[in-house]
């Protein structure tokens, strides 16, 4: 439901009570009074806080920060904005889309689409001031004609395989695609970058052949007088090999606060800025050698207090966690029992004294206590990044 207000008291009254205003239209809208009762928490100023971090440990290198997958389910215009107010030097995004809604969003600040682009999306890639990627003389002449008729050039950056086998062209045929593409005219070249396959530990004998591999084709005289920005760091990349930060590092991970083991000790204060919570919504006393959810995967071992929580694999919690994962509650860890299902999940709590509506904590801190992300990950068998992007948007971020 939507009202028009024109008065400054209707719009202060309607904010107290959960209204949000829409500036463009001059309209309040009814907010919901129940939201979805689980949520991720997400502090802003730890962000600027890792960013200030890690520009020390760079130095004069850039900071380009790759927010794709939306921002790693961390929010991704919050998550772009708050980069930019702290200093950072680009912005980097898998795909077209994303790169249009953070211009829509107002971001100035250069933006970088690291995927391969589609014929289909060079209009809109030229329209919203997107620097993108070049890989092969394919895609540089479909580009060109466009550049052409438009009577425009594009800022690009030229990819590089190193030993990733992903996208990039060959280390031995980059020269020639740089002369290709310097020779079209249609292109203001501003990097070239490569990708690291193997660099959360430190001394990793294969992410220094990539990056010696790099280094090596940068001496080669067509890159010579040219004021390229030459990338090549992640956050392993950022944390371990200060040869591999060239002009320009790309670390999401360690800016949103996950640090990799080993890493130097002037990286420690970077901390984790994502919480993920919610509420304990039913409570029932179970009899001994009674199951638990789908399946009765869970069988009660004796007569115990089963809570239910309103969070599942519909929201991104991983199903994976059935029976090995676990939640704070009132400051204590209490373990999950039976399948996790789509929208809930049950808590074994014994003999503890937990009521509903208290707070639940499924990653971060709640008194002494705390569930992070690498344990998460380690119990799924995968890694922080697949955790933090299944996160959907049925759940609310909430940002401080």
């Amino acid at each position: 439901m939507s009202i028009s207000f024109k008065h400054p008291p209707f719009k202060s009254f309607c904010k107290k009570h959960r209204f949000s205003y829409d500036e463009e239209k001059g309209t309040f809208m009814l907010s919901p009074h129940f939201p979805h009762p689980s949520w991720i928490e997400i502090d802003l100023t730890q962000i600027k806080k890792n960013i200030s971090v890690i520009r020390q440990h760079i130095g004069e290198a850039l900071y380009c920060l790759p927010v794709k997958a939306n921002a790693y389910g961390h929010g991704l215009k919050t998550v772009a904005k708050t980069a930019e107010e702290a200093g950072v030097d680009y912005i980097a995004v898998a795909h077209l889309s994303e790169g249009i809604v953070l211009r829509q969003a107002n971001i100035r600040i250069p933006i970088l689409v690291l995927g391969a682009i589609h014929e289909d999306q060079i209009v809109d890639l030229m329209n919203f001031n997107l620097e993108f990627t070049i890989s092969s003389e394919f895609k540089a002449n479909l580009v060109a004609e466009h550049c052409k008729k438009r009577k425009q050039k594009c800022a690009i950056h030229l990819e590089v395989d190193t030993g990733m086998q992903r996208t990039g062209v060959r280390s031995a045929s980059a020269p020639k695609l740089f002369n290709h593409v310097k020779n079209l005219g249609c292109f203001e070249i501003k990097g070239i970058y490569s990708h690291l396959a193997t660099a959360d530990q430190p001394e990793d004998p294969f992410a220094l052949k990539q990056i010696e591999l790099f280094s090596t084709l940068l001496k080669d005289p067509v890159f010579e007088g040219t004021s390229l920005i030459r990338h090549m760091a992640n956050s392993g990349g950022t944390a371990f090999f200060k040869q591999a930060h060239f002009d320009m590092v790309r670390p999401t991970l360690m800016t949103l606060g996950y640090v990799p083991s080993s890493a130097p000790d002037n990286l420690n204060a970077i901390k984790p800025c994502l919480s993920v919570k919610t509420k304990v919504s039913y409570f029932k006393v179970v009899e001994e050698g009674v199951g638990i959810s789908y399946g009765h995967s869970h069988v009660t071992k004796k007569k115990t207090r089963i809570v239910t929580i309103p969070i599942g694999y519909g929201d991104g919690y991983r199903r994976s966690l059935s029976n090995k994962g676990s939640v704070l509650i009132r400051g204590k860890k209490f373990p999950i029992v039976g399948t996790i299902c789509m929208d809930q999940l049950m808590v074994d709590v014994g003999d503890e004294e937990v009521r509903v509506g208290d707070e639940v904590v499924l990653i971060g801190k709640q008194g002494g206590e705390e569930i992070s992300l690498q344990e998460i990950a380690k119990l799924c068998d995968t890694n922080a990044y697949e955790i933090l992007c299944a996160f959907n948007d049925r759940l609310p971020r909430r940002y401080f």
